[in-house]
């Protein structure tokens, strides 16, 4: 009977499973490798050729390390051979010569085999550096945009200058620039220029050049379109000229923005490169818009700021012409500023009101409760309500005055009250018309009421009153007359109405401050010539003024002049009464006020033009009173201190001084007074991340009336650049000073060394021509002998003082090149041998793999040669000296022993420097030089150098140079 198989059954039998993992491995994607103990490749899936291209046969041919990356290959090979399970990535050659990133799990077995399975990451690579590209891009933008945010406008020319470079590095341009059009964009010039090492300006030749040459780039720049060229070739036939100007600047591709302001053109921004062509990617034109803009916005904000200094010289110039006393006072009543009329009426110097309160003011001291009324107003004025009343106040001669005094307040665009402006006008000549006026008034009644009384007191009398009645008419006469006279020649506009609305009387005064005739304003009511938005407010005090409830208001008003025109006034309204207390008539005091109004508001859009540079400026600037309490700082204070503004107004902040400056800080502050009230210094401050900066600070101490300190202001800035100028500055002294020694040293050593041997070329030359006759030819040959030694020498020490002449000036070059150093050090060995004979003999020996070495065998020959010859020159005969070489690693050691004299242990800290000997060579000849030269060439070669001498025993050099140098 037949047996029926379920399908996982027969998936159960070895052969079926075995089927099954092959066909799952030929479909997968991923790379399923075995890889044996020397590396090799087993089976591999055809997962592999689909991704590095090679076959399966090919793969197996070569051990896997052979197509790993070699930046990869040793980190590769730990985790290969670790004995744990791995996870890991390497770079794997395609067949191509390109690489493929590769990630793995890789699991040893118990035989010495590893099993992995690899997933292609070539893609995920790439993603994540095209990330990291953008994210550079962006920190970029955001840098660049941060810090033309925080310039000032001085520092806009060297900004531009600072991200030329930028952005040419970042681009990998050679050549960045900016040019700016002439008002009608007739002509350029470039401004700006930033060229890549190597590669020539072209600033000077494109000043003031005719834009209409190139019709083809300035009509896409007109409509704010990029123009981007990869190559010369690319451009069309019309852009002839522009073609032209590249080849004229070397220029092989261009990106070229416009920079404008709205939809103005004022320049354009340009990228070129002059060593090979680029493609412009979206990025790169990306970025150029971007900074065009940024710049734009920076030419802006300078062109506005030109405009605001000279709004605010406007300003001053208003604030200070208008005939009323004004003053801007902080909230807490200090002075900030006076215009000239009040400083003139004062008849005092700026310093000595500026920073006082202003009730401390001798105009304000004509009495105790006149100053506490004063300091009251302030307190409330900076609570945001408008004070207004009259005062009496001293005048420069003592006399008194009265002013119509008021504070108001001066709000940010916030609505948060930032300062408080007080304005006085002199209203003497009015209140003594006012006081007349009521004089005449009071007495009418009284005689008018004495009158009537008597009249009811007795008939009998009738004739004595009807005379005193007459006289009375007279004197009431005479009483109108005064009430006209004093009415109609008032100098601020006077009305007298009925509760009708209309004009009873106007004076000269009040038609013509509204440009009509005295008949035109009789015809019409106050609400005729009243703007509109001022009837809801003026109605009320009516009506409250007809029930009883006020004698009298005051209030600012708007008039509507006969042109149409608008005029402020002050206006003043008194009821006049009859005994039972109706009202009669109404009459008003009218002052015109436009003048103060214009100036309050030029003063008010000043104030904040001054604020919003003060605050821009970038020095620190604060105020704190004697106990320390801050009562301003500008916004730079607190950026550089990283403090917000409400830390630190009404707390006491003190900057960490060193220890080391504090008390000089101290003393400083002492020396202030009355008679030096500034003083400038510099000292040390710790931020708070530690980082240590110079400050330079201008303090000044402000005193009141009775020579009290009330507050000091200082304005400081950071002079950290300047003091590290100084530092180099001392240290360029200190080279100075070390060239000097050694020009002196120099010539003494050309005196006492050149002197030798030309005497001994003298005396011998002298001999061979006088005697050349009688003298043998073995004394002639010892005297030719004599010459070339002297000669030799000679030589030798020009050759060391060019050498280390080169190296001092930074000019001794470095050519590295490939060279066999055990022949190089045999043949210097060998040719020293020669040279001295059987007088001392040279043991050279080596150690390691020394054939291949990349270095300077010139330097290298100075460096062998001095030291040899050295070690031969201070040893005795016979004596030997042993050369030893040894490579370690990446790295060549020689050892250079003698048996000589040895150095003093006091002559080795300076045994590197030129012109220095030991103090023990005698008469052993030498000029200081060789061993300063061979410091100089192991500097060059990145080596090292060290000595260990005991006297009388020997002396031993080390040197430990690179096997592999490379040129700088």
């Amino acid at each position: 009977m037949n047996s029926f198989q379920t399908p996982s059954e027969s998936m159960d039998q070895p052969a079926n499973r075995e089927f099954t993992q092959t066909l799952f491995l030929r479909i997968s994607d991923d790379l399923f490798g075995i890889w044996n103990k020397e590396g090799y490749w087993q089976p591999l899936n055809p997962a592999w050729e689909k991704v590095l291209g090679w076959t399966e046969e090919e793969l197996r041919s070569h051990t896997s390390w052979e197509l790993i990356h070699p930046d990869d290959r040793d980190r590769t090979i730990a985790h290969f051979t670790s004995t744990e399970a791995v996870e890991c990535e390497h770079r794997l050659r395609h067949q191509d010569g390109s690489y493929r990133w590769l990630a793995w799990k890789l699991i040893p077995v118990e035989d010495g085999r590893l099993y992995g399975v690899g997933k292609n990451i070539t893609e995920t690579k790439h993603t994540e550096a095209k990330l990291k590209e953008r994210i550079e891009f962006e920190q970029l933008i955001t840098s660049l945009s941060h810090q033309f945010i925080q310039l000032s406008s001085d520092g806009i020319e060297h900004a531009i200058k600072h991200t030329l470079e930028k952005i040419g590095k970042f681009c990998e341009c050679d050549r960045t620039y900016m040019a700016l059009f002439s008002e009608d964009t007739a002509t350029a010039s470039m401004i700006q220029e930033w060229d890549a090492p190597g590669v020539s300006s072209i600033q000077p030749q494109w000043q003031d050049f005719p834009t209409a040459s190139y019709p083809w780039g300035m009509a896409k720049l007109r409509n704010l379109e990029t123009i981007q060229i990869s190559r010369r070739s690319d451009l069309p036939p019309e852009a002839n000229s522009l073609k032209q100007a590249l080849e004229l600047t070397g220029a092989k591709s261009i990106a070229i923005v416009p920079i404008a302001q709205g939809n103005h053109l004022i320049g354009y921004l340009g990228c070129s490169t002059v060593n090979a062509e680029k493609i412009w990617s979206d990025d790169i034109l990306s970025l150029l818009q971007i900074i065009g803009g940024i710049f734009a916005n920076a030419l802006s904000r300078q062109q506005a700021e030109s405009q605001l200094r000279e709004s605010e010289r406007r300003f001053r110039a208003v604030f200070n012409q208008t005939f009323q006393l004004s003053s801007l006072l902080t909230l807490e009543g200090n002075v900030v500023a006076d215009n000239q009329t009040a400083t003139d009426f004062c008849q005092l110097d700026s310093f000595q009101v500026i920073g006082y309160p202003f009730w401390q003011l001798k105009c304000w001291t004509i009495s105790a409760e006149t100053q506490q009324q004063l300091q009251t107003a302030i307190a409330e004025a900076a609570t945001g309500k408008t004070i207004r009343y009259e005062a009496d106040i001293l005048a420069p001669d003592q006399s008194v005055i009265t002013i119509d005094f008021s504070l108001k307040p001066l709000r940010k665009e916030n609505g948060e009250i930032e300062l408080l402006i007080a304005e006085g006008r002199d209203i003497s000549d009015r209140k003594q018309a006012e006081a007349k006026l009521q004089t005449a008034m009071v007495e009418l009644e009284q005689r008018v009421e004495e009158r009537t009384h008597e009249l009811k007191q007795t008939n009998a009398q009738l004739q004595a009153e009807i005379l005193q009645h007459q006289q009375t008419e007279a004197e009431l006469r005479n009483s109108e007359q005064q009430f006209r006279r004093v009415f109609d020649e008032a100098p601020i506009g006077m009305t007298l109405a009925d509760l009708n609305d209309r004009y009873i009387r106007v004076n000269r005064a009040f038609y013509s401050m509204l440009g009509y005739s005295q008949s035109e304003v009789m015809a019409l009511s106050f609400k005729d010539i009243t703007h509109p938005d001022e009837l809801a407010l003026e109605i009320p005090y009516m009506q409250q003024l007809i029930k009883g409830e006020i004698d009298s208001f005051q209030l600012e008003k708007r008039y509507i002049k006969k042109n149409k025109d608008l005029v402020w006034v002050n206006l003043t309204l008194i009821a006049l009464r009859d005994k039972k207390g109706e009202v009669l008539y109404t009459l008003a005091m009218v002052e015109d006020i436009t003048e103060r109004k214009q100036a309050m508001e030029a003063l008010r859009q000043s104030e904040a033009r001054y604020r919003a540079i003060v605050e821009d400026q970038t020095e620190l600037i604060c105020r704190f009173k004697t106990d320390g309490t801050f009562t301003f700082v500008n916004d730079a204070y607190c950026r550089y201190f990283n403090k917000q503004r409400s830390e630190l107004i009404g707390y006491r902040f003190k900057p960490q001084i060193p220890e080391i400056d504090q008390e000089f800080v101290n003393q400083q502050f002492k020396t202030l007074s009355v008679e030096k009230p500034i003083v400038t210094y510099e000292h040390r401050v710790i931020l708070p991340d530690n980082e240590i900066r110079w400050q330079q600070w201008t303090e000044r101490v402000m005193f009141d009336n009775e020579v009290n300190i009330v507050e000091f202001q200082g304005v400081g800035r950071d002079i950290t650049p300047l003091k590290k100028a100084e530092a180099e500055i001392i240290k360029a002294l200190e080279k100075e000073r070390e060239l000097s020694e050694l020009r002196s040293s120099f010539v003494s050593l050309v005196s006492h060394e050149f002197r030798t041997p030309l005497t001994a070329i003298l005396s011998s030359s002298e001999l061979l021509d006088r005697y050349s006759k009688k003298l043998t030819d073995e004394k002639k040959k010892a005297h030719h002998q004599r010459i070339q030694i002297a000669v030799s020498r000679m030589t030798q020490l020009l050759d060391d003082v060019l050498t280390i002449g080169k190296a001092e000036a930074g000019k001794l070059t470095f050519k590295p090149a490939s060279m066999n150093l055990i022949a190089f050090c045999q043949d210097i060995v060998d040719t020293l041998q020669m040279s001295i004979s059987q007088q001392h003999s040279i043991n050279f020996v080596c150690h390691g793999d020394c054939g291949d070495a990349q270095m300077d065998e010139k330097l290298l020959q100075h460096i062998l040669n001095n030291l040899i010859s050295n070690a031969i020159k201070y040893s005795s005969q016979g004596s030997e000296v042993k050369v030893e070489l040894t490579c370690e690693g990446e790295s060549a050691i020689f050892h250079i022993q003698d048996q000589g004299i040895g150095i003093p242990p006091e002559d080795i800290k300076k045994l590197f420097s030129s012109f220095q000997r030991a103090g023990n060579v005698g008469t052993i000849q030498g000029t200081g030089l060789g061993l300063a030269i061979v410091k100089k060439c192991v500097d060059l070669h990145g080596g090292l150098i060290t000595v260990e001498s005991e006297v009388g025993k020997g002396t031993t050099f080390t040197i430990i140079l690179p096997l592999q140098s490379m040129a700088e």
